[in-house]
């Protein structure tokens, strides 16, 4: 009996021993976790634009002579038709009253011979010969010719008369006089003055061809909002509308004029003056993660869900648009997945982690991408048509 019991107690003792050599297990690693959640991606870009008037003019006299009557003040706006200039027109209208004359005679030789050629049609025809029938008609139709002859000669006076009164063309600012009162001008002449259309007027920028890209869609409508900055660093109070782009790509700059139309009764901007252009395209919401949570192997891309057990699991993700730090997920995550943010190293699959904070993106994806110093800038030509002057491009929230 004594003998048992020495056995059980030597194969408990043994026991004992294999237990408290065995080695504990290893502790989750501690990890920071991220929840998935939704954002706007859009990211806004920033240009130097200039204005343009949509309409300009500058007046050319259409006839010789001196000006009589300046009729504007300069600077202001005028109405499409308001005289701006009156040319001395005295001898236009006795060119007028001559051309008159002319018609009227032109008119009196039509008659006389038209009942000259009724008379001998009338007549016994064994009287006259169809030689003076023939001569009769051809002087018809000789008098039919000089009263369209006058008559047009007395139109191309009446013209040159109604040239001696200039009027605006289109309704906008005019400029400085560069003739005034008592000047000889002619048509070959420098331009008397320019008028120039403020409402609506343009803003051109342009705009790189890969931004082009992004913002003018196959439908060719407009994905994106557009405002304006003045030089004073003012807000323009209206939005602007696409107006049109250039059809080609600057080969020189690689960059698309692009021009937008915007309201200007008040008058704010001006015709060449620079401007910031803010384009803001159309919402883009998706799933955003940092880029830091990305496991790339050969298999693709990878992020660690962890479940409510705290268990980290890996699982295929397929990512689209980077912005900043973050990065678009397109599938393989839904909103409120918790995934591991950091400490990934550490993590087993399948394996228990420790959550330390959950952190979620309080601001959006455009807002962390300034703040992680994501460079948003990029080069572009001045604006269209500007001399002395560097445009730049650069991206903004």
């Amino acid at each position: 009996m004594m003998r048992f019991l020495s056995i059980f107690l030597f194969f408990l003792a043994g026991a004992g021993a294999s237990e408290a050599a065995a080695p504990a297990a290893p502790a989750a690693p501690s990890v920071v976790l991220y929840s998935v959640g939704s954002a706007d991606l859009a990211l806004g870009s920033s240009y130097v634009g200039r204005v343009e008037a949509i309409q300009s003019v500058s007046m050319l006299p259409q006839v010789t002579g001196t000006i009589d009557r300046v009729a504007f003040k300069e600077g202001s706006m005028v109405k499409a038709g308001d005289l701006l200039f009156k040319i001395d027109d005295e001898q236009y209208r006795a060119t007028v009253d001559g051309r008159k004359a002319d018609l009227a005679k032109a008119e009196a030789a039509q008659k006389n011979a038209v009942r000259y050629y009724d008379r001998l049609k009338a007549a016994d025809r064994r009287s006259v010969s169809a030689t003076d029938v023939d001569s009769a008609e051809n002087d018809v139709l000789q008098a039919k010719a000089g009263v369209a002859q006058a008559q047009a000669a007395l139109k191309l006076a009446q013209i040159d008369l109604d040239h001696t009164r200039i009027p605006a063309p289109i309704t906008g600012r005019i400029g400085k006089a560069a003739m005034t009162k008592g000047n000889y001008v002619t048509p070959a002449g420098v331009p008397l003055a320019e008028i120039v259309q403020m409402d609506p007027i343009r803003v051109a920028f342009a705009m790189p061809d890969r931004d082009y890209s992004s913002h003018t869609p196959a439908s060719g409508d407009l994905p994106y909002t557009s405002s304006l900055t003045l030089a004073d660093g003012t807000a323009y109070p209206f939005n602007g509308e696409r107006d049109f782009d250039d059809n080609v790509v600057d080969s020189k700059t690689g960059t698309v004029t692009v021009r937008l139309r915007f309201p200007n009764s008040d008058g704010l901007l001006v015709p060449g003056a620079m401007v910031r252009v803010e384009v803001k395209p159309a919402p883009h919401v998706g799933l955003v993660i940092p880029q830091e949570a990305v496991v790339s192997n050969s298999d693709g891309d990878m992020v660690y869900v962890v479940d409510s057990a705290d268990v980290a699991t890996p699982k295929g993700v397929k990512l689209g648009l980077a912005v900043g730090s973050m990065v678009e997920v397109l599938s393989g995550l839904a909103e409120g997945d918790n995934i591991v943010h950091q400490g990934i190293q550490s993590v087993i699959p399948g394996s228990p982690v420790s959550p330390v904070t959950i952190k979620k993106a309080a601001k959006t994806p455009a807002e962390l991408a300034m703040e992680s110093g994501y460079d948003l800038s990029t080069s572009s030509p001045a604006s269209p048509d500007s001399s002395g002057g560097g445009g730049s491009s650069t991206n903004a929230n």
